[in-house]
C-alpha cells in the first residue's frame, strides 16, 4: 500500500530525531483513527520509544489525600465547587502509611504522586510529604500534584523530598474552569525554577476539542523542557458538566498519544511517556508509563477510587507484561525483568 508523501516525510523525521513542527503535528492528528495511515503512526511511535527505553516501562502511584469544595471548578472534575457531592476530609496517617506499604511492597514504584486540591494548607502538605519519604521505597521518588503555588512553597516541597510535580495548563483552561492559563503557567515555570522536574499532559481530551486547540496544548510542554509528557481523555463522569458531551475512544487516545510521543522525543529531559486511563492500544502506540490510583480521584464518584476505577499495582505489571514490556524501572533506572516468573513472585497474575 502506497504511504502518503507527507506522512513518510514526518515519520522520517522522528526516526531521525529531527523535532516536528506544529504543522507536522497538526497533520499527524488529523489522521483518521481507523485508517491505515494511524496504525502506521502508532507502530512508528511504538517502536520508537521502545528502542529508546530498552523496552522498559514505569510504574507510578497516585494517593489523593485531601478532599475539598475546590474553587477551581473544573466543569471535569467531581470535586468543583458547585457541583462536588463530596464533603472535606483528609487522609489519617495510617491510611496514608497503608496505601504506601501497598504500592512499595515490592519496590518496582518508580515514583509516588501525593495529589491535594487546588487550595491546600503547606504545611499539612509537606508533612504528607516527609511521612511518604520515610515510609517509600529508596528507589521510588515522590513526587507532588497541586494546585497553583509560588516559587518559595515549591522550593520548600523540593526540600521536603520531592524530586517532581505534575503541572497542567489544562485544555479550556479559564473557560471550563475558574483558573487562569496564565497562573497554571507560571506554577509550571516556577517548578522548574525551584529544582524540580516538569510532568505536565494533554488534558482532558475530549470529543468537542479542535486538532489546533490539541496542538497548542501540547507544545506548551514541548517548549517548556518537559521530563514526562502525556495524554489524558476527559472521563464523562455523572453529575459533571461537561458529561453531556461523551468521551473519545481508546483508539483516539492511543493516536493523539503517538504525536505526542514523537512530538516530545527529540526534547532533551524527556524520559517517558504517559497515557490515562491505562489502555492497551497507548501502550503499543508509544506509552510506557501506567498509573496505579488510591484515595480521591477527580474521574471518580467514590471516595477511595482504589474500589472503584483506580487500578492497583498488580493489573499495571500484568497490563505492561501482556503489552509485551520486558523490564520496569525502578526510581534510580534500574531495571527488573518483567516475564511470568516475576508477575508469579508480585501476586499480579489473578
Amino acid at each position: 500500500m502506497k504511504i502518503e508523501a507527507e506522512l513518510h516525510r514526518i515519520l522520517e523525521k522522528a526516526w531521525c530525531s529531527i523535532p516536528l513542527t506544529r504543522q507536522d503535528c497538526k497533520y499527524l492528528l488529523s489522521l483518521e483513527e481507523t485508517s491505515f495511515a494511524s496504525g502506521l503512526l502508532r507502530s512508528t511511535a511504538g517502536s520508537i520509544i521502545r528502542s529508546k527505553n530498552d523496552n522498559s516501562a514505569v510504574i507510578l502511584g497516585q494517593i489523593g489525600v485531601d478532599i475539598s469544595l475546590c474553587p477551581g471548578g473544573c466543569k471535569f472534575c467531581v470535586f468543583g465547587d458547585g457541583h462536588t457531592k463530596f464533603t472535606s476530609s483528609h487522609m489519617s496517617e495510617e491510611e496514608l502509611y497503608e496505601k504506601i506499604e501497598g504500592f512499595c511492597k515490592f519496590g518496582d514504584l518508580y515514583g509516588l504522586y501525593l495529589m491535594t486540591m487546588h487550595q491546600y494548607d503547606l504545611d499539612h502538605y509537606l508533612r504528607v510529604i516527609r511521612q511518604a519519604r520515610k515510609s517509600a521505597s529508596e528507589t521510588t521518588q515522590i513526587w507532588a500534584n497541586v494546585g497553583d503555588s509560588g516559587l518559595e512553597a515549591l522550593q520548600e516541597i523540593r526540600k521536603a523530598g520531592v524530586t517532581g510535580i505534575y503541572h497542567v495548563c489544562r485544555i479550556g483552561e479559564g473557560k471550563d474552569t475558574n483558573l487562569k492559563p496564565e497562573d497554571r503557567i507560571r506554577t509550571m515555570r516556577h517548578a522548574l525554577d525551584a529544582g524540580l522536574e516538569l510532568y505536565t499532559c494533554c488534558e482532558p481530551i475530549g470529543p468537542e476539542h479542535t486538532v489546533d486547540e490539541l496542538v497548542d496544548n501540547i507544545f506548551i510542554g514541548v517548549e517548556m523542557g518537559i521530563t514526562q509528557h502525556a495524554a489524558m481523555r476527559r472521563v464523562a463522569v455523572p453529575g459533571t458538566p461537561l458529561a453531556k458531551y461523551g468521551q473519545i475512544s481508546e483508539l483516539r487516545l492511543a493516536h493523539i498519544v503517538a504525536v505526542i510521543a514523537l512530538c516530545s522525543l527529540t526534547v532533551p529531559t524527556m524520559a517517558y511517556i504517559g497515557v490515562h486511563e491505562p489502555n492497551a492500544l497507548s501502550y503499543a502506540s508509544g506509552a510506557n508509563i501506567i498509573t496505579a490510583e488510591s484515595g480521591a480521584n477527580p474521574r471518580d464518584c467514590q471516595g477511595d477510587t482504589s474500589k472503584n476505577r483506580g487500578m492497583d499495582m498488580a493489573r499495571c505489571r500484568k497490563m505492561l507484561f501482556e503489552c509485551g514490556f520486558t523490564h520496569i524501572r525502578r526510581g534510580d533506572e534500574s531495571k527488573i525483568p518483567l516475564n511470568l516468573e516475576y508477575l508469579h513472585q508480585t501476586d499480579s497474575l489473578n
